[in-house]
């Protein structure tokens, strides 16, 4: 029984809330999941450009050990 009588009062609370607040917050509201969205689409592209960073480095060295075998075998024959 007291979660009904909870939830009751939650849901009064929330229309109260609406009918007072609702229309002064809205448009805090508003920027406030719009600011969310824009830093989302920061962050990533932001971590776009660190994965490709990585994946550039990553092949780098790859080639360098590739290079480094191809070196090491070469002397080896030698």
């Amino acid at each position: 029984m007291p979660h009904i009588v909870i939830f009751m009062l939650g849901a009064g609370a929330a229309a109260l809330f609406k009918a007072v607040g609702g229309p002064i917050l809205r448009p805090v509201l508003k920027t406030v999941v719009k600011t969310g969205i824009v830093l989302g689409r920061q962050a990533q592209e932001f971590a776009a450009e660190v994965t490709e960073d990585f994946q550039d480095v990553a092949a780098e060295a790859s080639a360098e050990i590739g290079t480094g075998a191809k070196k090491t075998r070469a002397k080896a024959k030698a």
